[in-house]
């Protein structure tokens, strides 16, 4: 179903009202959410003040974004991503009773057959998950990097 050229009602204005509250707490603007979703900047502008219906696509895309970002700090706009992974591997190493892990995951490329996202768990593993798109291969190599460390401690 095609929201394009669709005239927004209240339901979608309050729709959009929330999802632009999604955004501002993962602390991202609409450009850097558009590097991160496939939609243009443009579009989330438009699903965000309601001049759009919003498809349920869109949603599940602004929930994912959300979910992935660390809470904010009180009195603070912008975070440090270097904070969120930093308390990722804290929480990760309190969970395996051990020091953090360094754990690398690279920015997923395209091949000829689809994406690749690249990872390293330090002492553990090296290796490639796989994916139809740059988000299921950063998935992929998530779900791979945590069965491993699960591995690990049993």
């Amino acid at each position: 179903m095609s929201s394009r050229g669709e005239q927004g009602n209240g339901e979608t204005t309050v729709v959009g009202a929330r999802l632009r509250q999604l955004r501002e707490e993962a602390g991202l603007s609409l450009a850097a959410l558009a590097t991160r979703v496939p939609y243009s900047r443009a579009a989330l502008g438009h699903y965000e003040t309601g001049t759009r219906a919003v498809p349920s696509e869109v949603i599940d895309w602004y929930e994912r974004v959300h979910a992935q970002s660390a809470p904010a700090l009180p009195a603070t706009r912008r975070r440090d991503p270097r904070a969120a992974d930093a308390a990722l591997a804290d929480a990760i190493a309190a969970e395996l009773g051990a020091t953090r892990p360094l754990i690398e995951i690279g920015r997923p490329h395209q091949t000829g057959t689809g994406y690749f996202c690249p990872f390293r768990i330090d002492g553990l593993i090296e290796g490639e998950a796989t994916g139809t798109d740059p988000a299921t291969a950063l998935h992929s190599a998530l779900r791979a990097i945590g069965i491993e460390l699960r591995r690990t401690r049993d």
